[in-house]
């Protein structure tokens, strides 16, 4: 009787431990899922020339390498990869993730994510506009740009001719149609910055949504 306890004891005793490896198991997966969302945004950039404007331009981007929050747009970048090379002659280049490397078009355009795996807390990008036109005094060349709505809280827009503490923060997270004056034989710079304001790990899930760079380049103030 005494041997049928002892092992009716060990039974309870097995299945107890294992219920509580089990507990520890759903609380490990539970977290480790909690701390890899994915904020995803399908980026693209377009820039269109038009009339008889002559500008090259070219788009860099970086990326941070940081998980914790940002609260202001940074100081100072030095590290930039160049990604398009537009000759004042091209009409028209468009590039996202998938474009293939080749001609203008010097590197792909990395996809922005937000997570702990991929440690990057904000993406950032250069715009240099060189106007080669030679229009005279009565018209100048204009850059035109523009970015898509990014409807979530947990993200900064920044924008602005220079890179600085302190850049314009987007209204809604949208850029709505900033005009550059460009001055012939000169270049002008424009930047926009795309940054988390949680720490990676405290990010709550989001649908991948578009964040699209549209510039049109021409004689209208």
């Amino acid at each position: 009787m005494d041997k049928e306890k002892q092992k009716s004891m060990k039974v309870k005793i097995m299945s107890l431990v294992a219920s509580i490896v089990i507990c520890f198991l759903l609380i490990g997966v539970s977290v480790y899922a909690a701390l890899t969302q994915t904020l995803t945004i399908n980026n693209n950039i377009t820039i269109t020339t038009s009339g008889q404007t002559k500008v090259a331009v070219t788009v860099s981007e970086y990326l941070n390498k940081a998980k914790t929050a940002v609260s202001d747009s940074p100081a100072s970048i030095s590290d930039w990869v160049q990604l398009i090379n537009k000759a004042d002659s091209t009409n028209s280049v468009s590039m996202n993730n998938d474009t293939e490397v080749g001609g203008e078009i010097k590197n792909k355009l990395s996809p922005i994510n937000f997570d702990l795996q991929t440690g990057v807390n904000y993406y950032a990008y250069k715009f240099t506009f060189t106007d080669n036109s030679d229009l005279g005094d009565s018209l100048k060349s204009y850059a035109h740009i523009t970015a898509t709505e990014v409807s979530n809280s947990q993200l900064d827009i920044y924008y602005g001719e220079t890179l600085m503490a302190g850049m314009t923060k987007a209204s809604s997270t949208a850029i709505n149609d900033i005009t550059i004056e460009l001055e012939n034989g000169t270049g002008k710079d424009f930047y926009i910055i795309v940054a988390s304001n949680a720490a990676l790990k405290d990010l709550e899930e989001m649908a991948s949504t578009p964040f699209n760079i549209t510039i049109t380049i021409d004689q209208e103030a």
